[in-house]
C-alpha cells in the first residue's frame, strides 16, 4: 500500500494506492491541520501500513508538518516529488527548476492518458493552465487567480465589499453589491479560461484535449465545452506515476 499526499496551499490531498489503483482519497485542510490535533484529522492506521509515502508538496510549511507526522507514524521515510523521485519528462521552460511539481506531475498523469498534445487545468487556490506537446514534454503554461482567491483579494483590497461564497449567479447584470462580485468573479473567471484555452490552442497550433482538475473542475467544465474529461484525482495519480517510474529505472536490468 502506497499514500500518495498532494499538499496545496488551501487543503491536502491523500490518495490510498494498492495493487496500482487508487482504493480510496481524502481531503484535510491545510490550515486546520496545523491548529488542530493531527490524530484527529490524519489516521495514523494508514501511515503504518504504507510501503511507501510520496509527497508533492507546494506548501513549506504543511510539508515540514507532515514529513515530522510520518516519521512518528510511518516505518518508511517519505519521498519527496522533484527531490528524491525526478520527474521523468522534458520541461520546456526557462527555469525547470522553478515550475510546481503539482504543475509537473499533472502534466505526467495527463499525458499518460492522452499521449498526444494535451492541456491541463487544475482550478484550485489558483487556476494554472497547462500546455504538454506530443512527447510528453511540458510547455509551460498560465498562472492565475482562483474563483476564492479572486473573491477575498476584492475583499481584502477595498474598505466596503464583503467576502462571500461563489456560484453561478442567475443574471449577469447584478442588482446589488453582493450579485455584483457574483457576476464579476464567476463569469471573470469563465470568460478568462476559456479565452486562455483557445489562446494556447492557437499557439500550440493543435486541437489538444483539454483535462480540468482541482476543486472548481466541475464548475469550469459545465461552462467551457472545450473540456473534455474532468479528473479529480489527476494530480495524486501523478505523484503515484512519477514514483512508479522512478522505481522502475531503480530495478537492475
Amino acid at each position: 500500500m502506497r499514500l500518495a499526499i498532494d499538499i496545496g496551499n488551501t487543503n491536502i490531498h491523500i490518495g490510498v494506492f494498492e495493487e496500482d489503483c487508487l482504493q480510496s482519497a481524502h481531503t484535510v485542510r491545510s490550515g486546520l491541520l496545523l491548529q488542530t490535533n493531527s490524530t484527529k484529522i490524519l489516521d495514523p492506521a494508514i501511515f503504518s501500513r504504507a510501503q511507501a509515502v510520496i509527497l508533492a508538496s507546494v506548501n513549506p510549511e504543511v510539508e515540514a508538518y507532515v514529513i515530522e507526522y510520518t516519521g512518528k507514524h510511518s516505518p518508511v521515510q517519505p519521498s519527496r516529488i522533484g527531490k528524491e523521485i525526478p520527474i521523468s519528462i522534458p520541461i520546456l521552460t526557462e527555469s525547470p527548476g522553478r515550475v510546481g511539481v503539482d504543475r509537473l506531475v499533472n502534466a505526467l498523469a495527463a499525458f499518460e492518458r492522452t499521449k498526444n498534445w494535451t492541456i491541463v487545468v487544475d482550478a484550485g487556490t489558483a487556476i494554472t493552465i497547462d500546455g504538454i506537446n506530443e512527447e510528453g514534454a511540458f510547455l509551460g503554461g498560465i498562472i492565475a487567480p482562483g474563483i476564492e482567491t479572486s473573491s477575498k483579494a476584492l475583499h481584502h483590497a477595498t474598505a466596503f465589499l464583503p467576502l462571500i461564497p461563489i456560484h453561478k449567479p442567475k443574471n449577469v447584470i447584478g442588482k446589488n453589491t453582493e450579485e455584483a462580485i457574483q457576476s464579476g468573479v464567476y463569469w471573470g473567471t469563465i470568460g478568462m479560461v476559456r479565452h486562455l484555452i483557445d489562446m494556447m490552442r492557437n499557439e500550440m497550433k493543435c486541437q489538444p484535449t483539454v483535462i480540468a482538475t482541482g476543486g472548481n473542475a466541475a464548475l469550469l467544465a459545465q461552462e467551457i465545452p472545450a473540456i473534455a474529461t474532468i479528473l479529480p484525482h489527476l494530480t495524486l495519480e501523478g505523484i503515484h506515476l512519477a514514483y512508479k517510474m522512478n522505481l522502475a529505472l531503480r530495478q537492475p536490468h
